[in-house]
């Protein structure tokens, strides 16, 4: 791994100490950070290349909670299946998403499609990602197609699979062992940029005895697991009707809450109770602002922060412009309540980087700029009308930056994009690639061709 020397920048660390620097240096070695500061405190490392970062901002490489990173693949598709008047999110999954994508995607799709979207989330600052791969048909081995993207473009990626019980209990014990070789085969290679999770689906389609084997399937292999949670109102109707309770309180009567466990979404939490019960047991969330939006769900945050809970922002697959992820996220609470106090900068940016990699119990590792932790690192053109400096820059960051600002990214000590330009793969090759598979599903779905 080369040495890289980052120079002249305007260096925001996201540390505890809050750290900026002006003309600041970071010094990197053997994919660590291994010296930050002002430039007048670190000299020039002999071998070392420089990357002059004049004239603009250093910032850590952001960190996304919650992917479904084949669903490149699915985007702009030329029929929607919106049509019905008796429209609910609930119903639309069960009579489009889940036969009409979800049930169809295969390895190649998820390779491609994971392979687009990667490329779309480096441009966008992201370096870290954390992804739920769907595809029940796919089994086994759809993992292994993911990972391969993963490693091809160069990205840190958390991978686990979606576990669902709504096909057969043969299947979703395909998709928890799915989970469990992969977790296995990541311990067992020398490369730690990609590590494993355990992914299940939701509460309404997966009964409660899968739920209680993923958790002790997690508690065994000592890992993670995460899972999506009241994204709409339907999962409060679902699990009060099975179980006369309503979906938090319900995970943690059965044992599924912990702090190993990354819940996704939470639109329609319980605003009263759900708080405490996620702060006693320690759970950590995914907030999709973007997404979740577009699909009419207002989320809001407000009372989990209240209540400490760990919270990071996600892209949910089919977006993947981390600035409008954190815009979205600072308007719709702003909105809701009529306060433009809420959701503060420096709030948004600690959830997409340092409170994110909290989210993934990797805050040793990333999501802010110190001596130590991994040289993930975005260096972001200054193209502000305006002079930035310590007092604005986290404000230029969330409300001006756009993901053409994104300059050069490194990740794990390597440089994959240099001045807007990829360097490991080749993004037109990607691109081409993920439009011949979405046009394979359209084929066989008996859709419209280009």
């Amino acid at each position: 791994m080369e040495k890289l020397l980052i120079k002249h920048a305007l260096v925001v660390t996201m540390d505890a100490e809050d750290r900026i620097f002006r003309d600041g240096t970071i010094y990197v070695e053997d994919n660590l950070i291994k010296e930050i500061g002002p430039g007048s405190t670190i000299a020039d490392k002999p071998g070392a290349k420089i990357i002059d970062a004049s004239d603009k901002i250093v910032f850590p490489g952001m960190v996304s909670c919650h992917n479904h990173l084949y669903s490149a693949v699915v985007r702009s598709i030329p029929y929607s299946g919106f049509e019905s008047p008796d429209f609910s999110f609930v119903s639309w999954m069960d009579r489009f998403w889940l036969p009409l994508l979800e049930d169809r995607v295969d390895q190649n799709i998820m390779y491609a499609g994971t392979a687009a979207n990667v490329a779309d989330h480096i441009r966008s600052g992201i370096t870290t990602t954390t992804d739920t791969a769907e595809g029940s048909y796919a089994l086994p081995g759809a993992l292994d197609a993911v990972d391969k993207a993963c490693i091809e473009t160069g990205i840190r990626a958390v991978l686990s699979f979606e576990t669902t019980g709504r096909i057969s209990e043969e299947n979703a014990a395909m998709g928890l062992q799915e989970n469990v070789n992969f977790i296995k085969k990541c311990r067992a290679r020398d490369l730690d940029r990609i590590t494993g999770r355990i992914g299940v689906h939701t509460t309404y389609t997966c009964s409660t005895e899968l739920l209680q084997e993923v958790r002790k399937t997690a508690d065994e292999l000592d890992v993670g697991y995460m899972m999506h949670h009241l994204d709409d109102r339907y999962h409060h109707f679902d699990t009060c009707r099975r179980f006369g309770k309503r979906p938090t309180r319900y995970l943690e009567d059965i044992g599924f809450l912990s702090p190993n466990l990354i819940l996704f979404h939470c639109s329609y939490i319980d605003q009263w109770k759900d708080p405490e019960i996620f702060k006693r047991n320690d759970v950590k969330v995914a907030h999709n602002a973007e997404s979740n939006a577009i699909f009419s769900f207002w989320p809001d945050m407000i009372h989990l922060m209240q209540a400490g809970v760990t919270i990071g922002l996600g892209t949910d697959g089919q977006t993947f412009n981390y600035f409008e992820v954190m815009r979205t996220a600072q308007m719709i609470h702003r909105i809701k309540y009529e306060n433009p106090e809420l959701f503060k900068d420096d709030q948004v940016l600690r959830m997409a980087t340092i409170e994110a990699a909290k989210v993934l119990q990797m805050e040793d590792q990333i999501g802010s700029l110190e001596v130590g932790k991994k040289a993930d690192v975005l260096v972001l053109n200054d193209r502000s009308t305006v002079p930035i400096f310590e007092t604005n820059v986290k404000n230029y960051i969330v409300n001006t930056c756009e993901r053409a600002d994104v300059n050069t990214v490194i990740i794990d000590g390597e440089v994959i994009l240099q001045e807007g330009e990829f360097v490991k793969f080749d993004e037109k090759e990607v691109q081409e690639k993920s439009k011949e598979e979405a046009v394979r599903l359209w084929e066989v779905n008996d859709w419209p061709l280009p």
